[in-house]
């Protein structure tokens, strides 16, 4: 069983298609479907099942996946050790975070990485937080950067900074006449007088409004349904698009109202913005946490970017827009 047997397998487990594992991998394919096909004719049996799109793993396919990342994991943690013996010149750091996180928050910790420790490679792997509890499970990160409830017994969690939630609405939305002065996105970035001013409101008063959710991350319905359970209602979900950035397009196109993490309004560089209200900090603050596992080999490397990245939250550079 070679790495590149368990690499290939793992790629077209995770895209669920040929063509995009091929993509990824760099090559053409009829090679990879002839590989696949040649692995399953070593092995004796079927890894996926190609009657149904996209394809699926079959029951052998899940137990191979589940070695196969293990044994990967295995053998970059022997890579790590032995690198840590060469000091902060070689190894690998394997971050796990949403496409968001990656794309809002984690650039500048990578990039001023890479320029003090050009020899060390960083794995960026992007995914839901539920996957990279997998992936953390099963040793194939170091870290993962998210918010949510996580099991301390298996994970050590560390608070990093705080994200707070606003609602946000069109200025053409009739509602607006209804609320109090909203706030700006300039107002947020830089702590004006009138942020500092601003009263949180109650989010029932939008109770009979129509919701813009995301189906997936950290921001998602589950999470806009908790909010506003807390705050006594239900939320009409008119809308369910796949990213938070797209709530934030839909929001702005006065197709809904919707909740968005200061993070965004920060770095997401859009030149036209909805209005945000202030929201009570018990419903609008959530911890950004860096996971990593319990007792996990941690090399010299994964340590110093933990320690670069606690470092620049601590200077406001990345948690705080400046």
């Amino acid at each position: 069983m070679t790495t590149q047997q368990l690499t290939y397998v793992l790629a077209v487990a995770e895209c669920r298609s040929i063509s995009k594992a091929a993509e990824k991998l760099y090559v053409t394919q009829p090679s990879l479907s002839q590989f696949i096909h040649s692995l399953e004719k070593q092995l004796g049996i079927k890894l996926f099942d190609r009657s149904v799109t996209p394809i699926a793993l079959t029951d052998a396919g899940q137990l191979y996946v589940e070695w196969a990342r293990k044994i990967l994991a295995m053998e970059e943690s022997m890579n790590n050790a032995l690198s840590d013996l060469m000091g902060l010149e070689t190894g690998t750091v394997r971050i796990g975070a949403s496409s968001f996180r990656v794309r809002c928050l984690l650039a500048r910790s990578i990039a001023a990485f890479h320029a003090k420790y050009p020899q060390i490679r960083l794995a960026i792997h992007e995914a839901d937080m539920k996957q990279l509890r997998d992936l953390l499970a099963a040793g194939s990160i170091d870290f993962a950067i998210g918010s949510g409830d996580f099991e301390e017994k298996a994970l050590h969690v560390e608070e990093l900074a705080q994200e707070r939630l606003y609602l946000a609405v069109s200025p053409h939305h009739p509602i607006t006449k209804q609320l109090p002065p909203p706030l700006s996105a300039d107002d947020i970035i830089h702590a004006t007088a009138a942020y500092l001013r601003a009263e949180p409101i109650d989010l029932a008063c939008v109770q009979d409004e129509p919701f813009v959710a995301a189906n997936a991350g950290e921001y998602d319905r589950d999470s806009l349904n908790a909010v506003c359970r807390a705050c006594g209602f239900t939320p009409q979900i008119a809308y369910s698009v796949h990213t938070i950035e797209t709530v934030f397009s839909f929001v702005s196109a006065n197709m809904g109202v919707g909740l968005l993490p200061d993070s965004l309004i920060y770095y997401g560089n859009f030149q036209e913005h909805p209005h945000y209200y202030l929201l009570p900090d018990d419903i609008a603050l959530n911890d950004i946490s860096l996971i990593s596992r319990r007792n996990a080999f941690l090399s010299k490397a994964s340590a110093a970017y933990a320690l670069l990245l606690k470092q620049l939250v601590d200077v406001g550079t990345w948690s705080m827009g400046v």
